[in-house]
C-alpha cells in the first residue's frame, strides 16, 4: 500500500529554508525550534488564559500524556509546566508508512501576574488531555488603583 506524498506546508507562509526536497522535515524543525513554528512539540500545551469568579485559570491542551508525565512549578513570576512525552517501542514486524508524532521534552511557561495570592495555593487537576490550574486572586486582573490627588 502507497501512501500519498504529503508536499503540504506546515506553515501557511513558505520557508525561505524549504529546499523541495528530502532535507524539508529538517529544515521545517530548525526553522521552529528558532522562530517558533507549530510542528513537533512546540504544539504541546496550547493554552487559555482566563480569570473567573476571583480565581485565574490555565487550561492547557497535553493530549497523550498522564498526569505522572507532567511536572508544574510556580517561580518568581512564572508557572512552568514541563514534561516528556516517550517514544512507544516499536513492535517486532512493524513497518511504518508514516511517522507523524513527536517525542520529546517540552516546557511551556506562562506569567503568573502579582494577583495571585499565594503561589503554595496552586491546584490542578488533569482530565481527557488538558491540564486545569487554578489560583486564587488577592484582587481582581486588571483593575487599575486610582489615587485622586489633591490641588493646592
Amino acid at each position: 500500500m502507497a501512501l500519498p506524498s504529503d508536499k503540504r506546508r506546515r506553515n501557511r507562509f513558505p520557508s525561505p529554508f524549504s529546499s523541495g526536497g528530502l532535507l524539508d522535515d529538517l529544515f521545517q524543525d530548525i526553522e521552529d525550534s528558532f522562530f517558533g513554528g507549530s510542528s513537533g512539540l512546540s504544539r504541546m500545551g496550547n493554552t487559555d488564559i482566563y480569570e473567573k469568579d476571583g480565581k485565574l485559570h490555565y487550561d492547557l491542551e497535553l493530549p497523550g500524556l498522564n498526569k505522572d508525565q507532567i511536572n508544574i512549578q510556580a517561580k518568581d513570576d512564572q508557572l512552568i509546566v514541563t514534561g516528556e512525552v516517550e517514544q512507544q517501542e516499536e513492535g517486532e514486524g512493524v513497518n511504518y508508512l508514516s511517522r507523524g508524532r513527536r517525542y520529546g521534552r517540552f516546557r511551556r511557561t506562562l506569567p503568573l501576574p502579582e494577583e495571585v495570592e499565594d503561589p503554595e495555593k496552586l491546584s490542578a487537576k488533569f482530565e481527557n488531555g488538558v491540564l486545569e490550574i487554578t489560583a486564587e486572586l488577592s484582587e481582581a486582573l486588571g483593575e487599575e488603583k486610582a489615587i485622586d490627588v489633591e490641588i493646592e
